[in-house]
Parts: C-alpha cells; sequence; structure tokens
C-alpha cells in the first residue's frame, strides 16, 4: 500500500490509549474523507468500559493501539481532554448522523449488528433523518461467535455492495475485536457503534438529552437494563479510574 498522509489528529493519552481530541463533527469530517478516498481506517469509540478492559485484555489493548481514530465515547474520557481541546464527548448515534450528514449521496452504509430486523429499522430511520443516506446492506449478525467463513463472507458481502463505511453494532469488547479484524481486509473505514443501533431503530430509547454529556447517562442505561449492563458500570466503571490513575503523566 503507498504511503498514505493524512492530517495529524492531536491525541491525549487514558490508560495508555491514545485519545483523538476531536468532536463528533471532526470525527465524521475525518471518516468520511477517508470513505470518499477508498482509504482503510480502524475506528474505535472508548467509553469508561472499553478502557476498563486495556490492562487485562491483551485483544482490546493491541486493537485500540493499532486504531487511526480512538474517539472520547463518553462524559469520563472527553473530561480528560479538555486541555486538549476536546469540547465534549464523541456519541455512536451522533456520530453515525453526522456522517450520513457530512457524506450524503457520495457516501454508502453498511449496517452489521443488531438483533433481528433492527438494522432495517435503523437504515430507515437514516433516511428520514438525512434523504440523501444510501444503505447498501443490512444484517443480524449470528448469535454465536464468528468464524472464518462468517468474517471471509461478510468481507465479501461488504465489498460486493460498493460500501464507503461499514457500521458495526456488536457491543463491546465484540465489536472491537470484530472492527481490528475486518479493517486491514476492507479499505473503507470500519466503525463500532454498539448501542446506536438500538437507539437508531427506536428498539431502545436513549438517555434524555438533559442527561447526555452530564456523566449520568450511564445511570439511566442501567435502570432500564439492570441485568446486561450492571457489570459494565458497577465493575467497569471503578476499573476505568484506577487504571487511568495507574497510567497518568
Amino acid at each position: 500500500m503507498p504511503d498514505i498522509r493524512r492530517p495529524t489528529v492531536p491525541t491525549y493519552a487514558v490508560c495508555s490509549v491514545p485519545i483523538a481530541a476531536i468532536d463528533a463533527s471532526g470525527a465524521a469530517a475525518r471518516i468520511v474523507a477517508d470513505a470518499m478516498a477508498h482509504l482503510p481506517c480502524e475506528v474505535h469509540l472508548c467509553n469508561a468500559y472499553t478502557l476498563s478492559l486495556v490492562d487485562g485484555d491483551e485483544q482490546m489493548r493491541t486493537a485500540l493501539l493499532a486504531a487511526d481514530l480512538n474517539l472520547a465515547d463518553g462524559t469520563p474520557v472527553a473530561l480528560l481532554g479538555r486541555r486538549h481541546g476536546l469540547p465534549g464527548p464523541v456519541r455512536g448515534t451522533e456520530l453515525v448522523g453526522e456522517v450520513a450528514r457530512q457524506g450524503g449521496a457520495d457516501v454508502r452504509h453498511y449496517l452489521y449488528g443488531g438483533n433481528e430486523g433492527v438494522a432495517d429499522l435503523m437504515a430507515a430511520a437514516l433516511v428520514r433523518k438525512v434523504p440523501a443516506t444510501s444503505v447498501v446492506g443490512t444484517e443480524c449478525p449470528p448469535f454465536r461467535p464468528l468464524t472464518d467463513a462468517d468474517l471471509s463472507g461478510l468481507v465479501e458481502r461488504v465489498r460486493a455492495s460498493g460500501a464507503d463505511v461499514l457500521w458495526i453494532g456488536l457491543g463491546t469488547p465484540r465489536q472491537d475485536y470484530l472492527v481490528h479484524l475486518l479493517a486491514p481486509q476492507l479499505s473503507i473505514p470500519v466503525v463500532p457503534v454498539g448501542a446506536a443501533f438500538d437507539f437508531w431503530s427506536g428498539t431502545i430509547k436513549e438517555a434524555p438529552r438533559f442527561l447526555r454529556g452530564t456523566g449520568l447517562e450511564w445511570v439511566y442505561r442501567l435502570a432500564k437494563e439492570p441485568r446486561r449492563l450492571w457489570r459494565r458500570y458497577l465493575l467497569g466503571n471503578p476499573r476505568f479510574v484506577l487504571s487511568a490513575w495507574r497510567h497518568r503523566g
């Protein structure tokens, strides 16, 4: 592959992982530029739970350190970037909409994630919000570990669709592992946005707007899905604080 010169994105370290000090608009501009230039771009949205895993999960750590763009998904991570000019977190839902808006008819999207029918509902919502949006593929992943044949098939289908961006919605850490495997095989941005599939589709409600950016959005989500999310927040949040403290400097 020829040498690819991209604009330098300022970063700051959290848990020894470089986080881009850019907002959703800036992140979308980078993703759209790479999509239109047919350049590979491995993206990860890093919240406190994601970063809490890096000390004990070598696969996650490898993925984040190899990424082209790690974004601050969550107020605690964004707050640590304040002195570097980061105005606030980059939420997955917002990022999807911003890429659709900036890319318009020039950027084609492939949606891989969610339960049965969720990706289709998300596609319909995107087109309603940004009528120029082109969604060229939707898939519900199997409820089992993906095999090499699954990965090869997905790569072939994404290539055949002509997609310019692949959105992954499997939840952390599974989606981050998959992005790291797919990104080198696809000359397009590959972006994991997890719950954004459910939020865009309307199958799960987002936290009220007044809670977003306050650092308390997790309380709302925990109240809505306690059985699925209790471990992430009640164990992951303290682990993140310890890891961030350990890697400070």
